[in-house]
């Protein structure tokens, strides 16, 4: 038995190995003559890596204990000063920084600020509300029975009776216009409390509005799925309702925190709350915010699981049937690493404040994959060096050709998310934040920690320990018939052979063209009817409450939506000229006058009435005017009307009613009232909350093709810089490009949209793709003959065990039920299954067809003792 094997590992050099004085001379002559004789980027990334290796592998006990304190150090900072910054705006996460809708509603913030929570309703970021919706599940589909009515009754004092320990309670939130006035509620909600409710509802039951003289009730908002009495409709438009569906209560509250726990009561209580005949739903102001916050939280019980699984996997894929060669180790220090990698950066940046994503959880389970797939690249080039006489030499080898190879990796995948990070929306520009840092960082461990564990497990392997207890020597191996078919064909080189020989020939080629194209028009078929925009309903869980609110809105209320807005900039026009009056109340008419929206108020319209088009002077028309809004009714218009310091009209605000709600609606409806204002002679804008999502869907579109554009075109810089040959590289671009589109083309067949979800999923893709081609390229071009065997023998193991462990580590996330985690999961296995054909298949035919023998390039020699000229497949 020999000595303990620690010492020896760690610190004592090969006796073959000649002194660390006399290699350094040695290894710096022969780096200067080969860098002579391959002046490229790969060479000199290869040599930087192989001064880095030979340091680590010396020198590994350092390399092993500070990456772990370091990151221990950043977790202790960011634990003892913890904040999180995260962002309470939902939607505007998901919107770009400037776009014309974002400026019109500032401005429209700016000029008329709300007032009245009811009519200036686009104040959508700042307003605090509860609301419930009672639908009838019975026959007659109609909550306005005496039933229905009294089921109404009881979830409305339900609702009101809710009281935190604290005493906050719908009355002392409820937003109130004045101290003494009761809440700001429908006055359904008050006919409700009477002990009679269906005799004071019915003098209620008009639609889309109840008017009594100059008083209306807005009721298009509260009552769905309406049939009314189509001969009874008055000259206003209104009919008696006959039938309702469903029936909305709003509950419209104060700002403050005694507001945040009443709605955090009524979430945890309205869920319990159950009613005969009824389906009863509800949302809240913040309700949106907290179903994204809990897609990051059904995340979280899969993370060890996955990490067990991947573990499991990866320690299985080191072993081998050879015990001394088995390395079980390197897999779990693999995703040891990858972990710690994720668990730094995250930490670095929360401690620098930087905001956080419930959509951040998404990340460890890439960056864990990515680390996994550079693990193999590691091992597969230690198993592919040859024994020499120095074995220090040999660990350098290994490590310097792999580091080399982590450094192309890695900077692919941290440039695709960087260009992502410089994103215009939040939300992208969070995550991909995240991600870069988290690959910067395990690139970082993997060139020093994972190759330090690696040198030592590699020195176990050739001392010929046992590969758990490094202290007992391994039992000698039995080299059966068995043992020398498994180690001699492999499973990785019989699906080498089987690929060769079924790609060689040239009917087999013709076959595959053909396979190709039917590949590329279909993707392009579908890629071209990806569904465009955001859909809010999306961004929560499949199970949330919120979700199906939304898809009752739709359902139920999509006849009437909320207001829009019209402002009129008024400096350069006098309303005292009737002419002026004229044409805007045209203007009123027609942006009012298509089958998206209708007229809602104008305060002229009223005031035309009274005066019928008079002249004015200049201070007769200003007196006028005050008297008019000083009176009831039109008291609710002293907020339409913008004043300067010197008493002029600065500006005017319209107020449109939203029909046809629903996103197939919008794009129409934005486009119509926008052209309408331009093609008017006034100054302004058009206004509705949908024209954000509106805008977005257009940014993203733009976005999605900058970012792409700009990931590939920077991919390229760094292949063409790896494989400077002009054949060889036009091939990369078009299989990154043919990968990009294919995956687009699955997306859309998978009904999943073009919005920021799969904006970061098509950006991240872009440095996935790069990993299979450009290792791919590489190895066909270092090649002088038998390019395409030799290229299918070296590339088939280390693809099928990067994408094998890719797809574990992201597969048992198909099992959470969301969206955007189903998006991320479907982008990775499209990556993964798209490169493999193009890395296996279709690359390699396209580079062996067109790439002339003359297009060849030396591949980074390593520096050996005696073995200059070995044939060796190196691995980069």
């Amino acid at each position: 038995m020999r000595s303990s094997p620690i010492p020896h590992l760690i610190t004592r050099p090969h006796a073959n190995c000649p002194e660390p004085s006399r290699l350094d001379a040695r290894l710096f002559r022969r780096n200067r003559g080969q860098a002579m004789k391959s002046p490229n980027f790969q060479s000199v990334v290869s040599q930087f890596f192989e001064y880095e290796s030979t340091v680590v592998v010396r020198w590994p006990l350092p390399f092993i204990i500070i990456p772990p304190l370091l990151t221990v150090s950043i977790v202790t900072l960011t634990v003892t000063n913890f904040h999180l910054n995260v962002t309470n705006d939902t939607l505007q996460v998901f919107l770009p920084d400037d776009m014309q809708s974002l400026r019109d509603l500032k401005e429209l913030l700016h000029l008329f600020p709300p007032r009245d929570a009811q009519r200036d309703t686009y104040s959508i970021f700042g307003s605090k509300f509860v609301y419930t919706v009672i639908e009838d599940e019975r026959p007659e589909e109609n909550i306005l029975s005496t039933d229905g009515i009294h089921r109404m009754a009881r979830l409305h004092k339900f609702v009101m009776g809710l009281e935190t320990i604290q005493g906050d309670s719908v009355s002392s939130n409820c937003l109130k216009n004045r101290d003494d006035e009761a809440c700001t509620m429908h006055p359904i909600a008050f006919a409700l409390e009477d002990d009679t409710p269906e005799f004071a509802i019915q003098f209620l039951l008009r639609y889309p509005s109840l008017k009594f003289g100059d008083f209306a009730i807005d009721n298009a908002l509260v009552f769905g799925g309406v049939k009314v009495e189509p001969k009874s409709i008055d000259r206003d438009g209104n009919s008696p309702i006959r039938s309702s569906k469903a029936v909305r209560l709003t509950y419209i509250l104060e700002t403050g925190e005694s507001t945040e726990r009443w709605i955090d009561l009524f979430l945890h209580a309205i869920p319990r709350y159950k009613e005969a005949n009824s389906t009863i739903l509800w949302s809240s102001s913040k309700s949106l915010a907290k179903e994204m916050e809990r897609n990051g939280e059904l995340l979280i019980p899969w993370m060890p699981w996955t990490s067990l699984v991947l573990v499991v996997f990866c320690m299985f894929a080191c072993s081998s049937f050879h015990a001394v060669k088995s390395q079980p180790f390197i897999g779990f220090f693999a995703m040891f690493n990858a972990t710690m990698a994720t668990i730094a950066s995250t930490s670095l940046l929360i401690y620098l404040q930087y905001p956080f994503l419930p959509l951040v959880f998404i990340m460890p389970f890439l960056v864990v994959s990515i680390g996994t797939d550079n693990m193999f690249l590691m091992l597969k080039s230690w198993r592919m060096t040859k024994k020499g006489s120095c074995e220090e030499q040999r660990y350098i080898d290994a490590l310097t050709e792999s580091a080399a190879s982590l450094f192309l990796t890695s900077l692919t995948d941290g440039l695709s998310f960087a260009i992502g990070s410089i994103s215009d929306f939040h939300a992208v520009r969070v995550f991909c934040t995240y991600c870069a840092m988290a690959i910067l960082f395990m690139f970082l461990f993997q060139v020093t920690f994972f190759n330090a564990v690696m040198s030592l497990c590699c020195r176990r392997e050739v001392d010929e320990r046992h590969p758990v207890f490094c202290c007992i020597d391994a039992a000698p191996s039995k080299e059966t018939k068995i043992l020398k078919q498994q180690k001699s064909h492999d499973m990785a080189s019989r699906v080498a052979n089987l690929l060769f020989r079924a790609l060689n020939p040239w009917p087999s080629r013709l076959v595959v063209l053909l396979i190709f194209l039917i590949y590329l028009f279909t993707s392009i078929h579908f890629a071209l009817g990806l569904p465009l925009g955001l859909d809010l309903k999306l961004l929560a869980p499949d199970d949330s409450y919120v979700s199906k609110e939304l898809e009752a809105q739709e359902r139920l209320f999509a006849d009437y939506g909320g207001f829009c807005f019209a402002l009129v900039r008024a400096e350069n026009i006098s309303l005292r000229d009737p002419i002026v009056r004229r044409d805007l109340m045209e203007l009123y008419r027609d942006l009012g006058g298509s089958d998206y929206s209708s007229p809602a108020e104008f305060w002229l319209e009223p005031f035309e009435k009274q005066f019928h088009g008079r002249k004015f002077s200049t201070s007769d028309f200003s007196d006028q005017l005050h008297t008019f809004l000083a009176k009831e009714p039109q008291l609710k218009f002293r907020n339409d009307i913008r004043f300067t310091m010197a008493g002029e009209i600065e500006a005017m605000k319209m107020m449109f009613r939203v029909r046809k709600l629903g996103k197939d609606n919008d794009a129409p409806r934005a486009e119509y009232m926008r052209s309408v204002m331009a093609a008017s002679r006034f100054s302004g804008f058009v206004y509705d909350t949908s024209f954000l999502l509106v805008d977005q869907q257009m940014t993203t579109v733009y976005n999605v093709i900058i970012d792409v554009v700009s990931a590939i075109l920077t991919m390229l810089c760094i292949c063409v810089l790896m494989v400077p040959r002009p054949v060889s590289a036009v091939c990369i671009a078009f299989a990154i490009l043919s990968v990009n589109i294919g995956v687009i083309g699955a997306l859309a067949a998978t009904n999943t949209r073009l919005d920021i979800i799969s904006m970061i999923t098509i950006v991240m893709s872009v440095g996935f793709s790069v990993d299979y081609v450009t290792h791919t390229t590489f190895h066909f071009v270092i090649q002088r003959e038998n390019r395409l065997e030799k290229c299918l023998h070296v590339m088939t193991e280390p693809i099928l065990q990067s994408a094998l462990s890719t797809a574990i580590g992201v597969s048992l996330l198909s099992f959470v039920h969301s969206y955007i985690v189903r998006t991320f999961v479907n982008t990775v296995f499209f990556v993964v299954g798209l490169g493999i054909l193009h890395g296996l298949i279709f690359l390699p035919v396209l580079l062996d067809t067109i790439v002339p023998i003359s297009e060849y390039m030396v591949a980074y020699e390593r520096h050996q003792e005696n073995e200059r000229d070995q044939d060796v497949y190196g691995f980069l």
